[in-house]
């Protein structure tokens, strides 16, 4: 899965999970020395506070299933 990819994915998810994705936020995924990793802008409000914290839940388990070093093969729960 390629940067973009992920992005998409999490901003989908959050989205899905959190309602619309704050004005102003932005989201980096990029690739460490450690596979991949996200960056979510400062929050301007307590609400965009709680979806910040409740985004970086979301990249926490992303980040055990999706990695950009090894290729991931279709399994049977994601047909």
């Amino acid at each position: 899965m390629t940067a973009y990819e992920l992005k998409d994915l999490i901003v989908e998810q959050a989205t899905t999970c959190h309602g619309p994705w704050p004005a102003g936020m932005t989201l980096f995924v990029f690739d460490d020395a450690y596979g991949w990793n996200a960056s979510i802008s400062r929050p301007i409000s307590r609400g965009d506070n709680f979806y910040r914290i409740r985004t970086f839940d979301l990249i926490t388990r992303l980040k055990a299933k999706y990695d950009f070093a090894a290729p991931r093969f279709s399994l049977p729960d994601d047909i």
